[in-house]
């Protein structure tokens, strides 16, 4: 099966998205319509899905309900048909891998192993090949997007292939025995919540508060008449409004702040009060260096 030509993290996210609706799909109907809160909690779409992939797996009707579109009911019939082949071998093939390679990676993790023979990694995989689409295709795991951008394809589109590769079977292994990545709404839960940056300005001799929300694609920012969106990093409306108040502050050092920020509270479950103070602390970051800046520069000069 091939579904896609090329890995993107929207083509990996797709994916992701298309294996937990085919792993959810068994306990409802391939037919029925779904709302956009059931979408979101069976099935794990999140803010941004809804934005950039519902389109691609669900038809809306004109009241509000969404069906599974006819080209994915079709994946996913093939993949519950590879699905419910190869659930009946899975715990066998559980017991095999763990024996091969989790005593491999066992030998390899030692820190007392002398002169580990990592030549010995491709002999195992023959060895162990015959079980690789059983487990993948019996446990149908969710795999970061990051490891499909990297390895340059799409697991379906080449079980033997794409798991030929030690961190990929160290991925395998942790489903094997439980740990495997888990689909969850993560960041939602501080999107679209008011924030504030307060930040000092020698220009007028106060802090100004700055509005924001942090947005599927970055930050919303709010500040007199400077208003709108801008990037992960912070380019566009919020460096607009500093620059307006010839607020001095180091740019690169802000921009990976605010990215660093951004993805940290979009991966996980960061409550909006962490978000909050981890924001505050970037604005208190360019306050004091604005504030030291004016302090030492001699009356006379007047540069900054």
């Amino acid at each position: 099966m091939e579904y896609w030509s090329e890995v993107t993290s929207d083509n990996a996210r797709d994916r992701n998205l298309l294996i937990t609706v085919s792993k959810v799909i068994k306990a409802y109907d391939l037919d029925r319509g779904y709302s956009r809160n059931e979408i979101q909690e069976i099935f794990y779409f999140r803010k941004k899905d809804f934005k950039y992939h519902i389109n691609k797996f669900f038809i809306p009707d004109k009241e509000g309900n969404y069906y599974i579109a006819d080209n994915i009911k079709g994946k996913i019939i093939d993949i519950l048909k590879e699905h419910n082949t190869a659930i009946s071998k899975v715990n066998s093939a559980k017991e095999a891998f763990i024996r091969t390679f989790g005593r491999f990676q066992q030998e390899y993790k030692n820190p007392n192993r002398n002169n580990f023979d990592f030549s010995n990694f491709e002999l195992l995989y023959k060895k162990i090949a015959h079980i690789i689409p059983i487990l993948h295709w019996g446990l149908l795991p969710i795999i970061k997007e990051e490891f499909m951008i990297d390895r340059g394809r799409i697991p379906e589109d080449g079980v033997i292939q794409f798991y030929d590769d030690y961190d990929m079977l160290d991925i395998l292994l942790r489903e094997v025995t439980g740990e495997g990545e888990k689909m969850t709404l993560k960041g939602d839960c501080n999107l679209d919540k008011p924030l504030n940056f307060s930040v000092y300005s020698r220009r007028w001799g106060h802090y100004d508060n700055y509005r924001i929300k942090r947005t599927v694609d970055g930050w919303d920012v709010g500040h007199i008449a400077i208003n709108g969106s801008c990037k992960k990093n912070g380019e566009n409306v919020l460096f607009a409004n500093l620059n307006h108040d010839s607020i001095f502050y180091p740019e690169d050092g802000i921009k990976h702040a605010l990215e660093v920020l951004w993805n940290e509270a979009d991966e996980t479950e960061m409550s909006i009060e962490e978000l909050q103070n981890r924001l505050q602390q970037v604005a208190d970051w360019i306050s004091i260096i604005e504030k030291t800046l004016g302090e030492n520069q001699p009356n006379w000069v007047n540069y900054y």
